[in-house]
């Protein structure tokens, strides 16, 4: 079908609907090819990291974890390993996790920035994100509240006056 514009240009309108009116497959149709990629399950996130430092020193002897094979879904693997990049720097922060060259330091202020950037993600994504982003932003952000609270509580051992 052509249509002529006031300029004098012909408009030229393609019907690639599959079907005809009545219901019956277009003999002239051509399916676009697609290619089906079978998608391999995901495997289950790795938990995050011990909150209390018995329990860090117990998984510190562990080997560390193989590293998930890449998601299909760029979007989906990027924001998790955002939320676990911010929450391992946290816990190293923390003492909890030691750092690239196996040392244990303590820097609270750090911790504390990692804590809020992730309650800004949570409250700045709420309503967008899927079941398994949302539960692993909330899991990380209590137990990692939970952790600053142990690490930051002073000794038990002064006595009361």
């Amino acid at each position: 079908m052509e249509f002529v514009t006031e300029e004098g240009k012909p408009i030229r309108v393609v019907d690639r609907r599959m079907f005809t009116p009545e219901g019956d497959l277009r003999p002239d149709y051509e399916a676009e090819e697609k290619e089906d990629q079978a998608e391999a399950p995901k495997p289950p996130p790795p938990p995050p990291p011990p909150a209390t430092p018995a329990a860090a020193a117990e998984s510190a002897r562990k080997p560390p974890p193989e590293p998930a094979p890449p998601s299909s879904e760029a979007g989906d693997s990027g924001f998790l390993e955002i939320l676990r990049s911010l929450g391992t720097t946290a816990y190293s922060s923390l003492g909890l996790v030691p750092d690239p060259t196996g040392a244990r330091r303590r820097d609270p202020a750090v911790a504390r920035q990692m804590i809020d950037w992730l309650a800004a993600l949570e409250q700045k994504t709420r309503g967008n994100l899927t079941f398994e982003e949302s539960d692993l932003l909330a899991r990380i952000l209590y137990e990692l509240r939970m952790a600053y609270v142990e690490v930051m509580r002073p000794p038990s051992g002064e006595p009361k006056r």
